[in-house]
């Protein structure tokens, strides 16, 4: 009689095949998707018989699937321009933590930010990778999850350095001066434009002042009617700073003669100068402008402690108070040789520093970067104009959180509104020793099994790793022409197996004929 299992095993091995190909044509835009291939073995062989020689006669009984392979060579990477998209481009798999202990690979990059700033798979799972601290990532460290800092500000950072390009004009005349501005911050983040002054003092030899004027914040009261302002200059081991040059306040006040009148800009009587002097040059140019001083007018004062305080009846201020901290360091000499470059200092100028700041920052200290990368001179004097370019410093003021980008090692750097960037991790990659071992649990996603091995954990671009393309995702890799081509196959097959059972059954029928 004939074996209808033979013809059944070979429609449930099709059946399978076609279910495969089904399943790739279906997930042919699926993000990184893998196809995979249905592959056959015979089943065992039973004897019926023995040849002359003695060889047996062996029969078949039928096919069964071997396995489901997948290819897991990589998609087309296509730009999408959304920074949470990531692809690989080469060998390896993202990591994610499942949320019960045990981690999950995948290839589809197609990744989300959550509520707490957390990167995610679309299905929830967070991307795993090594953590930063202070923008420097421990790679050595536990995997944890990648955490972009959304809502977050920037620490501002004081300067400690500056540097600018800067020529003198060997031609200029004993006593000329130049100057060279550079914008530094303070440890709060507030910005001071530092000047370094040059005056020359004969051939070949300059002399240098560095200055930071400090616009102070006044403070302001009512009561009875008098109206008191407060400046208050700092002071740093009981020195008080000076008044400077640049300040141009003005006070309005009720005249001597009726009306109103206002101060002109008080003449400097000192060098530099001090708040007491101040003090007496606002007093002088307060009676120049008809304006009562004293009782019944405007008081004019300060304290030891460096507080210039203006007080009266219907006054009021007008621009700015400016004082210049106090400063460390900040006078020396420059020498060139007869060829313009410069011979001295031969080092960078350090111990800078300015204390006293009106806002109660940290004292500032500085290097003076006059050296480049080369060890040559970045100041130098030449028979061309005074000139000043490439003013650099590290500086910054604080930021908010803007922006983000992965890189081709996997590192997220996240970027902020005063123009800096800092690295707060970097994305893994794992590998198994045998791919086509581990287990897919849907999502595009792997898990790894004995027969995958343990993942290996590392960094893109090293250990063989590929790298990763940011605002990217790697399309499925199904080949539709291919589809199309073993699907004709296999409803070949599933009909030659269909033929087989009507032919049994044919035969079945015939004999139970004889029978009757």
């Amino acid at each position: 009689m004939p074996n209808f299992d033979i013809p059944l095993s070979g429609l449930n091995a099709d059946s399978t095949a076609l279910n495969t190909i089904a399943n790739n044509l279906s997930n042919m835009n699926t993000t990184a998707f893998k196809a995979q291939t249905t592959n056959f073995s015979d089943l065992f062989y039973q004897q019926v018989g023995t040849a002359g020689s003695g060889d047996e006669i062996q029969q078949g009984t039928g096919v069964q699937v071997a396995s489901n392979s997948t290819d897991f060579t990589g998609g087309t990477v296509s730009s999408t321009g959304i920074s949470t998209d990531a692809a690989i481009d080469g060998t390896g798999f993202f990591v994610l933590d499942s949320g019960d202990g045990s981690q999950l690979y995948t290839r589809d990059g197609n990744f989300q930010l959550s509520s707490n700033g957390t990167l995610e798979s679309t299905g929830g799972q967070t991307v795993m990778g090594y953590s930063a601290t202070n923008g420097v990532i421990n790679t050595s460290g536990a995997l944890s999850d990648i955490v972009i800092p959304t809502g977050q500000v920037m620490a501002p950072s004081a300067t400690t350095t500056f540097s600018m390009t800067q020529n003198l004009d060997s031609a200029s005349a004993v006593g000329a001066t130049a100057s060279g501005p550079v914008t530094v911050y303070d440890s709060l983040g507030n910005s001071y434009v530092g000047t370094v002054n040059y005056t020359k003092t004969g051939t070949n030899s300059w002399s240098y002042n560095i200055s930071m004027p400090d616009t102070l914040t006044p403070g302001s009261a009512t009561a009875g009617g008098v109206t008191t302002v407060n400046y208050d200059f700092g002071a740093s081991g009981g020195t008080l700073a000076t008044v400077d040059a640049g300040t141009n306040l003005t006070i309005t006040a009720p005249a001597t003669a009726g009306g109103t009148a206002t101060t002109a800009l008080p003449t400097f009587s000192g060098s530099p100068e001090t708040v007491a002097d101040y003090v007496t040059d606002l007093n002088t140019a307060l009676g120049a402008a008809g304006i009562t001083v004293g009782a019944g007018g405007v008081t004019v004062s300060s304290t030891a402690a460096g507080v210039l305080t203006i007080s009266g009846a219907n006054i009021s201020t007008s621009g700015s108070v400016i004082q210049d901290p106090v400063g460390t360091n900040t006078t020396g000499t420059l020498t060139f040789n007869s060829s313009g470059s410069l011979v001295n200092p031969a080092g960078d100028v350090s111990g800078i520093s300015f204390a006293g700041l009106s806002d109660g920052a940290a004292t500032m200290n500085m290097t003076w970067d006059v050296l480049g990368s080369a060890g040559t001179g970045n100041i130098s004097q030449t028979a061309a104009a005074n000139s000043t370019s490439s003013p650099s410093q590290n500086g910054y003021a604080s930021g908010e959180y803007q922006s983000f980008t992965i890189g081709s090692n996997g590192t997220v750097s996240a970027t902020y509104s005063n123009g800096q960037s800092q690295n707060v991790g970097q994305i893994a990659l794992a590998t198994v020793s045998n791919e086509q071992g581990l287990s897919d649990v849907g999502s595009t996603e792997y898990q790894a099994t004995a027969a995958s091995g343990l993942a290996s954990v590392g960094v893109a671009g090293s250990g063989g790793l590929g790298t990763l393309q940011g605002s990217s995702l790697e399309a499925s890799n199904v080949n539709i022409s291919a589809e199309f081509s073993d699907l004709i196959v296999a409803q070949r097959a599933f009909e030659a197996n269909s033929k087989a059972v009507t032919t049994f059954d044919t035969i079945t029928q015939e004999t139970i004929n004889m029978i009757h």
